[in-house]
């Protein structure tokens, strides 16, 4: 027969009320007394029902991650999955199942009114790229317990962190000035994508502070794509001086860019250098393999993992920070400076 949370206070030496706060967080409870009953119910093999426990506190125990994942996600965006990942592990660690919903930001607002007011879960994780100005506002209404990973672009209460994209522009800047470089070229994303620009921001001030400037004419818009990689290198090989070292926005454009200029005759990091943000998986793959400013995203999901909980536990906290420093990973695309 089954152990029950009777058993588990009679063996600890406490009250059954004791125990469900204890295993439940749900009141304060001294450390001595968590212990003896974490090891109450270790030792019974004691396994809370959830149902009880959901009915009794009115809770779900569960938390809604939302994004718009592409049906390429996993090469576009493999670090969304790494986000995923720190979120349900911390998440996992306080008793919250997550629920991972595939939406757009058309379709969000209607998902989260049906969700928070059938009380289908306890709160929502969410991306950049479901949020809109009229959700945003449901949120505020509602005092939903929320964290939106990636800072919005629009005025807002909302509760958000982020990485700091205008510190890892600088420090690629920063980097290749290290290694003697002075031309450069930034290849961004589309006019909407807030992190490529703010990377930009980034990068501008570093070489301002530099003494040096980029001028309009070396800064290239594209959609990120692998094509439009290929497509920057034709307008970065026709300016004069050529650029000696370029900046990509992210992986897509830098392989294209990479693998258009080796088509073409020329040596990396040799005739132009390389460096773009964020460590993709098969950006350690090409050849050379692709210097990075890096970010830890699972540490950032973790990080927003617990910052979910603390607002579901403290409605009124206010949120909005940078989280993580970017760091510098330097492989193939960059010369190798010697020790």
């Amino acid at each position: 027969m089954p152990a029950t949370i009777r058993d588990v206070a009679k063996k600890a030496g406490v009250a059954p009320s004791t125990v469900s706060k204890a295993l439940n967080s749900t009141g304060a409870v001294s450390q001595e007394t968590l212990l003896k009953v974490k090891q109450a119910a270790h030792v019974l093999g004691y396994r809370p029902n959830a149902r009880a426990r959901n009915f009794a506190t009115r809770a779900t125990y569960q938390m809604a991650f939302l994004a718009d994942f592409p049906f390429d996600a996993a090469f576009v965006n493999p670090h969304l999955f790494e986000i995923m990942r720190g979120v349900q592990h911390t998440l996992n660690k306080k008793g919250y199942a997550m629920v991972m919903k595939h939406i757009s930001s058309r379709d969000a607002l209607s998902y989260v009114e049906q969700a928070w007011t059938q009380r289908m879960v306890d709160g929502f994780v969410l991306h950049m790229s479901v949020l809109t100005k009229r959700l945003s506002a449901y949120i505020g209404r509602e005092s939903i317990p929320h964290i939106v990973i990636g800072k919005p672009d629009f005025d807002n209460r909302l509760c958000w962190i982020d990485t700091d994209h205008c510190l890892s522009g600088r420090l690629a800047v920063r980097y290749l000035a290290e290694l003697g470089y002075r031309e450069y070229c930034f290849v961004g994303g589309r006019a909407d994508d807030m992190t490529s620009w703010r990377r930009l921001h980034g990068v501008r001030q570093e070489l301002k502070e530099m003494g040096l400037n980029l001028p309009r004419e070396r800064v290239l818009q594209s959609q990120s794509t692998l094509a439009d990689g290929a497509r920057a290198m034709k307008k970065l090989l026709r300016m004069n001086p050529r650029p000696q070292a370029v900046i990509c926005a992210n992986n897509p454009i830098a392989f294209g860019l990479m693998h258009a200029l080796q088509a073409r005759g020329f040596h990396i990091p040799e005739d132009i250098a390389l460096i773009t943000f964020d460590s993709y998986p098969f950006s350690m793959l090409t050849d050379p393999p692709m210097t990075v400013v890096d970010i830890n995203m699972y540490e950032i999901g973790q990080e927003a993992g617990r910052l979910v909980l603390q607002k579901l536990r403290h409605p009124a906290t206010q949120i909005q920070t940078y989280i993580t420093t970017p760091t510098l990973v330097c492989r193939g695309t960059t010369p190798v400076v010697a020790e």
